[in-house]
């Protein structure tokens, strides 16, 4: 593997490493614990900004196997480890800020690339990172992936933009369906409701993945970069609903924290 300045390798969390104008980032073990707690805070943003600089990327492929970071994990993550009974009492108000800040612009910068960015995951997937796979280019899912609204058993709320998204993809009405009348999303929906672009057996995941990115190798690069340009040009949109978010969160903190009392 050649060092190229881009290969990563943090154990239990994440891993990447470049292949022919490839790069694989496999995001793995209990990832919404590390991305919270991991000692260097901004080192995200600093690994998507060097990304973006090389010429040597033109497509990444965010694998999100999050074997550990199911749903049990994600509710012991607020509840059972802190013995409390919702989301916002689990944390104090610099907590949430603090989480949801770290969320947002790790949304921004995936956002904000120039590569061509693909998602690809399977089984257990929280709605929190099934959000954050919005911020790709072209989301493909094996068939055996279930979306959970974990967000639901907390008190919370769908972080990183999904409102937001799933508003501007299927409409005001289909999205509060989704997000509060269901608390799993199956594959097969998510492919009928255009959530994702394509769902392919487990076993063919990676290869799927692979001949995405190989097609965008005979893009040439200011090509992909102007156009990455063009359909980004509504992020200010989404900066602003990112403010609002935190800011519901913050109202709702503040309105636990009434009643407790």
């Amino acid at each position: 593997m050649l060092d190229n300045g881009l290969n990563r390798n943090y154990p239990d969390f994440f891993v990447a490493e470049m292949s022919d104008e490839i790069l694989w980032a496999r995001l793995s073990g209990n990832f919404f614990y590390n991305l919270v707690d991991f000692d260097k805070r901004d080192f995200m943003h600093d690994y998507l900004q060097a990304i973006d600089g090389s010429n040597l990327v033109k497509s990444i492929v965010f694998y999100s196997n999050y074997s550990e970071s199911g749903i049990d994990e994600y509710v012991n993550f607020f509840l059972s480890d802190r013995g409390r009974s919702s989301f916002f009492s689990a944390l104090g108000s610099q907590d949430v800020n603090r989480l949801s800040n770290i969320i947002n612009q790790t949304l921004l910068n995936m956002l904000e690339l120039s590569k061509f960015t693909i998602q690809i995951c399977q089984g257990p997937i929280l709605n929190l990172f099934m959000n954050m796979g919005f911020t790709c280019d072209y989301r493909i899912i094996a068939d055996n992936t279930v979306f959970h609204n974990g967000y639901k058993l907390i008190g919370g709320l769908p972080l990183a933009g999904g409102s937001f998204f799933l508003s501007q993809l299927l409409g005001r009405r289909k999205a509060n369906e989704l997000l509060l009348l269901r608390d799993t999303i199956s594959a097969e929906e998510a492919l009928a409701c255009g959530i994702v672009d394509k769902v392919v057996p487990a076993e063919q995941l990676e290869q799927a993945a692979l001949e995405t990115a190989e097609q965008i190798k005979k893009v040439d690069h200011r090509t992909l970069r102007g156009v990455k340009r063009l359909t980004g040009f509504s992020l200010k949109e989404l900066r602003d609903y990112l403010t609002l978010e935190t800011n519901e969160l913050l109202k709702a903190y503040v309105q636990m924290k009434g009643q407790a009392e």
